[in-house]
């Protein structure tokens, strides 16, 4: 199957920046924008003015106030960030990147800060952009970079028969995690930082959707 790819931006600070990432979005052919924030209801006006090129990609946009929602119905997520990780995401660098199947979500955070720990930990894989002399790309730069690699990876790969097969979706590794979490969450030896670890040793499995669903049924059970 060939990938699709949702944006996701986590709390973006300046609504023009929308605009620039809907023209990155209309440039590259992909039209799924999603926008997690808790003060927006709706696209701002201001994004409108830098997107005048990709209007339908901003009126079909979704607004949903935490990553969580913003990554149902995907296959994977990709979290794009500059901080060193500890946890053991499968990490590329642009331009290379692993054969990815399904709708693929590109998650990238606030302008000033990025994205926490614990939402890089919501994604199975952690990019990065090559950037020199410490300057960093600004958000609409680094959607169409990114957009521009990974289309392009995608092309090359479509229809290679060593394609890998295809994971759980992020929709049932999400209700997994959040049962087990729950449980996990009253013990004080399961920290925050080692919950984020025990999320990429399941993403790690590479369980397909009947092994996560049987993964699910006896996590149910021993918690009887």
């Amino acid at each position: 199957m060939a990938s699709g790819w949702r944006v996701v931006l986590v709390e973006p600070e300046n609504p023009l920046n929308l605009g620039f990432v809907a023209r990155a979005m209309r440039a590259s052919g992909v039209e799924d924008l999603v926008v997690v924030s808790p003060d927006w209801k709706k696209i701002p006006a201001e994004a409108y003015v830098t997107g005048t090129s990709a209007p339908e990609i901003l009126n079909e946009a979704g607004v949903v106030s935490d990553l969580n929602a913003a990554l149902r119905g995907c296959a994977s997520a990709v979290a794009f960030s500059r901080r060193p990780s500890a946890l053991k995401q499968e990490e590329f660098v642009l331009p290379n990147a692993p054969s990815l199947s399904g709708r693929i979500a590109l998650v990238f955070g606030r302008e000033s800060k990025g994205l926490t720990r614990a939402e890089t930990a919501l994604c199975p894989y952690l990019a990065r952009i090559p950037c020199r002399n410490g300057v960093s790309l600004n958000l609409g730069q680094a959607v169409a970079v990114a957009l521009f690699s990974l289309t392009a990876t995608a092309t090359a790969t479509n229809g290679d028969s060593k394609e890998r097969p295809e994971t759980a979706s992020m929709e049932r590794m999400l209700a997994l995690w959040d049962f087990v979490s729950l449980h996990l969450a009253a013990s004080p030896r399961f920290t925050e930082k080692r919950l984020r670890r025990v999320r990429q040793l399941f993403y790690s499995m590479r369980l397909d959707d009947p092994s996560a669903s049987l993964l699910f049924s006896v996590m149910k059970e021993l918690a009887k």
